[in-house]
């Protein structure tokens, strides 16, 4: 008995869902062993693979306040994660970067895992790698903007 192409997305879709259960668990734990904030992790993951932002820019992408994100950036700084530098374009302006060390430090949490993903990856060819890399990509723009509509509703 083969499946309907309905049938397979609705399959997808599920193990996503459970995927992301052990993710934000994942997450949470590393959070709590750093001794910060899930919200705070996910800062410092934003500035490590997005590069320095304002803080407003930070607030937005991880759907803080002003003031929240203010309170953030002062518990990243004072445990040592984060720096306020200059912008060199505009000296009126401050962004928020890593500290040296601090994306290594956290990233290092990840390593056991991020191994075991690659051994999986390591088994599927370029064309499903491919795939999976156009899905994923679509995926977060999805979820971006659902995030923007939900936040203005």
């Amino acid at each position: 008995m083969s499946r309907s192409p309905e049938d397979a997305r609705s399959e997808v879709l599920r193990a996503i869902a459970r995927w992301q259960i052990p993710v934000v668990q994942f997450g949470g734990m590393v959070a709590e062993h750093l001794g910060m904030t899930w919200t705070d992790l996910q800062a410092l993951y934003v500035l490590a693979n997005e590069g320095p932002a304002t803080p407003g820019r930070l607030a937005r992408r991880v759907n803080l306040t002003s003031g929240s994100a203010s309170r953030m950036i002062d518990r990243l700084e004072r445990a040592g994660f984060v720096r306020r530098v200059p912008d060199e374009h505009d000296r009126r302006r401050v962004l928020i970067e890593p500290e040296p060390g601090a994306v290594d430090r956290v990233g290092r949490l990840y390593d056991e895992l991020n191994a075991r993903h690659r051994a999986d990856l390591d088994a599927l060819d370029d064309g499903e790698l491919a795939v999976l890399r156009k899905f994923l990509a679509t995926a977060t723009e999805r979820t971006e903007e659902e995030i923007r509509r939900f936040g203005t509703a």
